[in-house]
């Protein structure tokens, strides 16, 4: 699945082999932490959560008229959900090779697309297997199809589950997503592709990473474009563009069938800030930069609590007058962090981040 990691590694391996044995530096030892602490981990809990999802519905299908069964699928979802919204931080690495991320959530959806074809797939007669979805469209593939079929308020009577259509459709989907989970830890583990190994040991030869410096920049970059893509489009997709923005329209906020959007908003945020801290802080603070440090982690914590004032779920309250404030306040409280770590973080750490932001500059 990831020949291209392959190689990346062959050569990696290949550098490390000759090098000599030395003391960590503070940024490796950063990177270190943030792998086997963060990375890793994430990576597991995934694998473990939609392992769950899939027996879920599994226990679920055998028996759909079950309303707790039901409704335990519908928490499992939301714990793999959750899983994702963690995981999905770190773009770079398997991840990023073969429309990973889109295959496990499609958003934005601004035109039902999701729901088009999920309806489209079910109104044929040909058998729905996880090998039959991993090669077919990425919108019927992951969470997105399964939250349709779990909470869109045209699915949820507990008869639609009766429909062996449907439930075929539900285990495939979590089967899908399972061995995505297991495919991307497979790609970081040490017994697997062992991205790990790229990841930690930056250096001639080493086609990913040249040098610890691209490390960082990969990591930096990672927590820049999730923190603009928590403001600009989870928080400002709703609102045409921004709070006040004039145009709000409620089904253009993530996940509003299960609504768990703050939610989500909260965990991803949460995400960026221990990667911030795990990663980028130490070196910021080893290359004398500890005050701005502080103020990069003192301006997450602001927009941690900006986030948690908001009303939920965000689907009520869009077009809520009284709770505009709310969301105003939230988008400037990021804004500030984002100026932080986009501005003044790479020059602090005579960086450059990819042009991968979601803002398009």
């Amino acid at each position: 699945m990831f020949t291209r990691l392959a190689l990346i590694l062959c050569c990696a391996v290949s550098a490390v082999g000759c090098s000599p044995k030395h003391e960590p530096s503070p940024v490796d030892q950063a990177l270190s932490t943030t792998a086997h602490e963060l990375i890793l981990p994430w990576h597991q809990t995934f694998v473990r959560d939609t392992a769950e999802l899939q027996q879920s519905l599994e226990r679920f299908c055998q028996n759909p008229g079950n309303p707790g069964e039901l409704e335990a699928s519908r928490q499992s979802w939301r714990t793999a959900m959750m899983s994702w919204q963690t995981l999905r931080v770190i773009n770079f690495g398997p991840v990023a090779d073969g429309n990973q991320a889109w295959r496990l959530q499609f958003w934005p959806d601004t035109h039902n697309r999701v729901g088009q074809k999920v309806e489209e797939l079910l109104a044929k007669d040909t058998p729905i297997t996880a090998e039959a979805l991993a090669g077919s469209n990425v919108l019927v593939q992951g969470l997105s199809a399964l939250e349709y079929l779990l909470f869109d308020p045209q699915k949820t009577p507990l008869e639609n589950y009766q429909n062996l259509r449907i439930c075929e459709f539900l285990t495939a989907a979590s089967q899908n997503t399972a061995n995505v989970a297991k495919a991307l830890h497979s790609g970081w583990a040490m017994e697997g592709d062992n991205y790990l190994g790229v990841f930690l040991s930056a250096g001639e030869g080493n086609i990913a990473f040249p040098t610890n410096r691209d490390v960082v920049t990969a990591l930096a970059s990672a927590v820049v474009m999730s923190v603009e893509f928590v403001k600009n489009r989870k928080l400002g997709e709703p609102f045409g563009g921004r709070p006040g923005g004039g145009r709000m329209n409620p089904y253009h906020v993530e996940l509003w069938r299960s609504k768990t959007s703050l939610p989500a908003m909260q965990t991803e945020l949460a995400a960026d800030e221990q990667l911030f801290l795990k990663g980028l802080k130490p070196v910021l603070i080893a290359e004398g930069h500890a005050d701005l440090a502080n103020r990069i982690e003192q301006s997450f914590g602001d927009s941690r609590k900006a986030l948690s004032a908001l009303p939920a779920p965000l689907f009520d309250h869009v077009r809520n007058e009284q709770a505009l404030p709310q969301f105003q306040a939230a988008w400037d409280t990021l804004g500030q962090l984002i100026a932080l770590l986009k501005r003044d973080m790479p020059d602090a750490l005579q960086i450059q981040l990819g042009f991968n932001s979601s803002d398009g500059d």
